[in-house]
């Protein structure tokens, strides 16, 4: 029982190749040093070429191993003869398997079923066939006596060989894998004596596929056919053994579903040829006869089971193709419930299974290998899949042809299914090592690219970091000098309330004094009364320029605030400061408003407090006499008004530090003022487009200058 083609699997798609990610802590200056030793020295990775040259040579090594056979015979076809080809021979099928020797032999030659001229290639019929010819009557070479019929398949069950003896009675010879080794001739094909010039008939009864080809030797070309057959299926065996240990050695490193799949349909392949040529037949005991006949069907099915399981190993587990997997494993499920039908004796009607799953195997193979070249998968490896499934597809037709008979070719098919066997399992194993040696580089690729990365990953680290650490220390510095702010702001806090609650109990004070000499001793005297009332406005206009000077302080340093212009006559700014001068009794005012403009746009209420601070600090400050003041409209055209007073001057260290918020200059030791007026009007005067300066000489008296830039109508 031949089973169709052979059917070797590929390589599986199922296991992956990569590498197990290191994590390690290494301190700063070490990162790159150990990305350029992961990075530098990387094994090289080489062409295909070589071993593509060394798999070709070693595939055409295995075609001559299993072609020697054929090679061979030239030497011995001088003593040789072919039924079919070279004797005709009568075919007559005995569907009841009644028929006998006599019967055969008295049908009329138009009686019989066919007359052949080729070797009988009958398929799988299920009933008995009688073969008639005729022995030649002389050898086919004169120095040797006697002839003898070799005929294979050696897994036909019964063959047997009639002839009549000197005495007109027909004598049997008996062969087949169903007969126990003892009872047949010691070769494992089937082998006859024959008489010369007599007519033969063999009956073949078998419920394999019904083939018979046979040789007429001499005894001299039966020694040189048997050596030269055993010779070339030691050389095949050792060439398959050799495979088999390599494929089966790479499984046990690799350790990968794909190659132990193809170990075990090479080796299924290696005993189903070992099985078919009559090794265990011949070999076995008696008593297992039986089981070595069964060997040969139980094999037919194994191999498309154990072909569709390579496939999917290789082609479709763990793919998107998941209806294709279904099949493949219905498939093998099918032929491993085929294995069944051989001791159950129904072989023969079940056999197509093998085939067509055979087939089936071949054709999703090659359709898969076609997708996986359109989608530029792996292209060496899928482009010898695709040779290996493409052959065997090819060679299992050819197979099956010959083995139906349907083309009379003069090839043996069991040594052309032996050729294709170890031809197509080198092919699937190079495919298999060409795939894993293109997983490895592109596993090794992505490797180099990870290490590439993590060299990248730990110079941004180092930049993060870098940057993050001068974050760190720009937002330490910039805290430490928050909390230096607010300490410094809550000792200016504390002199401010200190400063501010003197400075606020000096003119209740002088209120609450004057009102308590006024209500003890009540005078009708009229100056004497306005000097008090006058006396008790003086105070409560310094409790009133204090408490603006600290509100606009807040209001200037909001976030919303703006400017609220209005026309302001510049006489009534003038006046409006001017009191302060006229309450104090020590000091006399002199007014210049002669060069000023009449109005002027600017925000009344600021520009009032501005003026207030000035002329307020020329009273407290300065020694009596005469203050002046005066405004005009300068070059710039920014109006300038002017305070002078004929005090004590200040120094030049003095004028530097003067506008300073919280800046008493050198008259701290007075504890008037707490160092906000002049603070306050420089910022009036810078929001209005102008500034503010100072001119003092020491014992000569001191001058600032107010200038104001005219603002727009309603701005703000």
């Amino acid at each position: 029982m031949i089973g169709s083609a052979d059917m070797t699997g590929i390589d599986g798609g199922s296991e992956t190749f990569g590498y197990v990610p290191l994590c390690q802590r290494i301190d700063k200056p070490a990162m790159h040093n150990n990305s350029q030793k992961l990075t530098t020295n990387s094994p090289a990775i080489h062409s295909h070429t070589a071993y593509c040259w060394l798999a070709a040579l070693w595939i055409c090594l295995l075609v001559v191993i299993a072609l020697w056979p054929a090679t061979a015979r030239a030497s011995t076809l001088f003593a040789t003869a072919q039924l079919g080809w070279d004797i005709p021979m009568d075919r007559l099928d005995d569907p009841l398997g009644h028929l006998g020797p006599d019967a055969v032999a008295a049908t009329e030659t138009s009686a019989m079923t066919s007359r052949l001229s080729t070797p009988l290639n009958a398929g799988y019929l299920g009933h008995t066939v009688w073969l008639r010819f005729e022995v030649p009557a002389r050898t086919l070479d004169s120095r040797q006596e006697g002839l003898w019929l070799l005929a294979q398949p050696t897994y036909l069950d019964f063959v047997t060989l009639y002839q009549k003896g000197v005495d007109g009675e027909w004598r049997k010879q008996i062969s087949g894998d169903l007969v126990p080794p003892n009872q047949k001739a010691d070769i494992r094909q089937h082998l006859f004596r024959l008489a010369p010039g007599q007519t033969a008939l063999v009956r073949i009864q078998t419920t394999s596929a019904i083939q018979f080809q046979a040789e007429v030797l001499t005894t001299e070309a039966l020694a040189a056919e048997l050596a030269r057959s055993e010779r070339g299926m030691g050389l095949y065996f050792g060439a398959m053994a050799i495979l088999l240990a390599c494929i089966w050695a790479a499984t046990a490193i690799f350790r990968t579903r794909a190659l132990f799949s193809l170990a075990v349909l090479g080796t299924v392949n290696a005993i189903h040829i070992f099985n078919v040529r009559g090794y265990a037949s011949l070999w076995s005991p008696d008593e297992f006869t039986l089981w070595a006949s069964h060997a040969v069907g139980i094999g037919a099915f194994l191999l498309p089971a154990t072909q569709a399981w390579q496939i999917k190993e290789q082609l479709t587990r763990g793919t998107r193709y998941r209806q294709t997997d279904r099949l493949l494993t219905f498939l093998i499920a099918l032929n491993l419930l085929g294995t069944l039908s051989v001791p159950l004796g129904v072989y023969p009607a079940i056999a197509w299974v093998n085939l067509v799953s055979l087939l089936a195997s071949d054709v999703a193979g090659v359709v898969l290998c076609l997708r996986a070249l359109r989608q530029q998968d792996r292209i060496d490896q899928h482009a010898l899949l695709l040779t290996a499934y493409g052959l065997r597809g090819l060679g299992g037709v050819t197979i099956a042809i010959l083995m139906t008979g349907l083309v009379p070719l003069k090839i043996d098919a069991t040594s052309l299914w032996q050729l294709e066997t170890i031809a197509l399992t080198s092919l699937l194993a190079i495919a298999v090592f060409v795939g894993m040696v293109t997983r490895y580089q592109q596993a090794q690729l992505a490797k180099d690219r990870a290490i590439e990365r993590l060299a990248l990953s730990e110079q941004s680290l180092e930049e993060r970091i870098e940057q993050r650490t001068a974050q760190l220390t720009e937002a330490q510095t910039a805290l430490g000098q928050a909390l230096e702010n607010e300490r410094t702001l809550r000792d200016e806090q504390k002199q401010f309330f200190h400063m501010i609650s003197h400075e606020f109990r000096t003119p209740l004070a002088v209120i609450d004094s004057a009102a308590a000499e006024q209500q003890t001793f009540p005078s009708p005297d009229l100056p004497s009364q306005t000097a008090r009332a006058a006396q008790i406005r003086r105070a409560s206009r310094r409790l009133t320029s204090l408490v603006d000077s600290c509100l606009i302080n807040e209001r200037l340093d909001s976030a919303g605030f703006y400017l609220q212009t209005s026309p302001v006559k510049v006489s009534d700014l003038l006046q409006h400061a001017a009191q302060l001068v006229h309450w104090s009794p020590r000091h006399h005012l002199r007014l210049f408003v002669d060069a000023a403009p009449e109005e002027w746009v600017c925000d009344a209420t600021l520009v009032h407090i501005a003026l207030s601070n000035l002329v307020d600090n020329a009273v407290k400050y300065a020694a009596a006499g005469e203050i002046f003041i005066a405004a005009r409209k300068a070059d710039s055209g920014l109006l300038e008004v002017s305070v002078a007073d004929e005090g004590s001057g200040m120094s030049l260290d003095v004028m530097n530090r003067i506008f300073e918020r919280f800046e008493r200059g050198d008259r701290t030791d007075q504890s008037r003022g707490f160092g906000l007026g002049l603070w306050v009007a420089r910022r009036v005067a810078r929001l209005h487009g102008g500034d503010i300066t100072v001119e003092s000489t020491v014992g000569e008296g001191t001058c600032f200058t107010l200038s104001l830039q005219a603002q727009d109508i309603g701005q703000g």
